[in-house]
């Protein structure tokens, strides 16, 4: 297996196709544009890469708290909102999800909704869970409802901004098919540091 940050066990290393994680409607929600099939497997690279760091950061949080809380070995939607906060190049490329969407940004009043791709009913979830047991595949930490939904909601948002990207960058080449350069730049513009160097890695193994 491939590693992460800091010498992490990378999820994204699954010994199969990036795309046939996550399900197909998440690329067609957001397509302006045709797809080269080698543009889908960059986009569920990038993305799966991403979603693995996040929820390398959330594990370690729950590893690490007190396991005679309430909750047990749950993670919750708090300790999403923490990973993130605590990871300076996540911190950067959801900066506008921790002001308006994350748990801590909303009230009882004015609840934020996630953003969710028209997938069919548990798709998106699902993808959650096949991340997970990746990371944890004894299971001794298991994910809340709640944060299963809200880990959905953020695939859902990263996928619209990459495919977003990447559809600006084929613009600019005058060409009315995304493919997995312009995915491997949107990529690049997205993210910093070394998330940037591993994501690209990721998707330059995933599209070889």
């Amino acid at each position: 297996m491939s590693q992460g940050k800091d010498g992490k066990p990378d999820p994204a290393a699954y010994g199969q196709q990036p795309e046939a994680i996550l399900p197909e409607q998440l690329f067609a929600a957001h397509a302006t544009k045709q797809l080269h099939p080698k543009a889908t497997r960059a986009l569920a690279a990038g993305l799966i890469y991403i979603m693995g760091e996040i929820m390398n950061g959330v594990y370690g949080l729950r590893v690490k708290a007190d396991a005679e809380e309430a909750d047990g070995r749950e993670i919750q939607p708090h300790q999403v909102e923490e990973a993130i906060r605590s990871d300076n190049e996540l911190r950067r490329l959801l900066s506008a999800w921790l002001l308006e969407g994350a748990p801590g940004a909303q009230t009882a009043s004015q609840p934020v909704q996630q953003p969710v791709a028209p997938t069919p009913d548990g798709a998106l979830e699902n993808s959650v869970d096949r991340m997970m047991s990746a990371i944890n595949p004894d299971e001794s930490v298991t994910v809340s409802a709640s944060a299963r939904r809200l880990l959905a909601g953020l695939l859902t948002l990263l996928a619209e901004h990459m495919m977003d990207a990447a559809d600006v960058i084929s613009t600019r080449t005058n060409s009315n098919v995304i493919y997995a350069e312009d995915v491997r730049a949107a990529v690049k513009v997205m993210l910093t540091g070394e998330m940037r160097q591993l994501a690209d890695r990721e998707i330059s193994s995933a599209t070889a």
